[in-house]
């Protein structure tokens, strides 16, 4: 009986490690689109994962020409992990070096 059920368990699990597989590799063309726009987050991810910082850097970093002060930059942080907003200061940084971020690319894994 609780061998029955024990293989059960790991058929089910078997299934959903399966499924998310397939799931995670359809999905991978689509990351990875050339014809994609690249989004905001997609240029803040590309520049911590260059960089070898956390995206949290960057919007620190983003800001050292701006008045912004840490408590506000912790906040914004939150509101981007959240609600995906990203504030003026880190656009503006993004913006102002989207040319280096462009010519440098990133192996798929």
């Amino acid at each position: 009986m609780i061998g029955q059920l024990f293989n059960i368990v790991c058929a089910i699990c078997l299934l959903l490690y399966v499924a998310m597989l397939f799931k995670a590799f359809s999905q991978q063309g689509r990351l990875f689109d050339p014809d994609k726009p690249v989004s905001m987050e997609d240029y803040i991810f590309k520049i911590a994962r260059v960089t070898g910082n956390s995206e949290y850097d960057v919007f620190c970093k983003s800001a050292e020409h701006w008045p912004v002060s840490q408590g506000k930059i912790e906040q914004d942080f939150k509101n981007y992990l959240n609600y995906q907003i990203v504030p003026h200061y880190v656009t503006d940084f993004v913006r102002k070096n989207k040319k280096h971020i462009d010519e440098l690319h990133l192996p798929r894994f």
